[in-house]
């Protein structure tokens, strides 16, 4: 097993455990809180909802999306910028609608929202209905999307725990491959000491066989140095 990813693995390991044991320890809570903030090019009325687990892109990109299913016409300067958007729950008028998402740090992002009713900007004070149904549209959305960035590292931990779990299968594979070396080996070596046993016996058989010849070839030499 290659040791660079070896150590890859237990540093992936060891940050999902500590994520997995964070969220053990630490329920999400999703709140939509009212305040005043620059949008709209000066200081509004605005929702605040803080998103769990997804990046600034991440959120602006599925809240543009969602902007976008309500028919308003999107763009994006300083600001997300929501032209002409229709929602059932605020009656048949369009209003226009103005966010912005904030790095808050630690895997959490503040989405801030001022919704333009058409000369006012949307209170629970000013226009309770509205403004509840709206806050329910922002927790929803929150909801999801918190819920989606958690799925897509839930499907990185599958993906992960499946290549652990096919290294797993590898190392065991590896492991009877040894073990069949190994018994190989013992067997040629039970062999080997076999073959060397008998290597003896025959070299001490034709040594035997060697002084025997020595004598035939001794009683020859004699044999024709007698000749005369």
């Amino acid at each position: 097993m290659n040791t660079m990813k070896t150590t890859q693995n237990a540093l992936l390991i060891f940050l999902l455990f500590s994520f997995s044991m964070a969220f053990a320890q630490e329920p999400i809570v999703i709140k939509v809180t009212e305040g005043t903030e620059v949008l709209g090019g000066k200081t509004n009325n605005a929702m605040t909802v803080t998103i769990y687990e997804a990046t600034v892109k991440e959120v602006e990109k599925a809240f543009k999306a969602e902007l976008k299913k309500n028919k308003a016409k999107v763009s994006v300067k300083k600001e997300i910028f929501g032209d002409n958007a229709a929602f059932s729950s605020l009656g048949d008028n369009t209003v226009d609608v103005y966010a912005k998402v904030v790095d808050k740090g630690d895997k959490k992002c503040d989405l801030q929202v001022a919704v333009d009713l058409g000369g006012a900007f949307m209170s629970s004070k000013e226009h309770k209905t509205k403004y509840d149904a709206f806050r329910n549209y922002l927790y929803g959305f929150a909801v999801s999307t918190t819920k989606e960035a958690i799925a897509g590292q839930t499907k990185e931990a599958e993906k992960l725990q499946g290549t652990m779990e096919k290294d797993l299968e590898k190392l065991k594979s590896e492991k009877e491959d040894l073990e069949k070396l190994i018994k190989d080996c013992e067997a040629k070596i039970e062999q080997a000491k076999k073959d060397i046993e008998t290597n003896k016996e025959n070299q001490t058989k034709k040594g035997k066989d060697i002084e025997k010849q020595k004598e035939v070839v001794s009683a020859l030499q004699a044999r024709e140095k007698a000749v005369k």
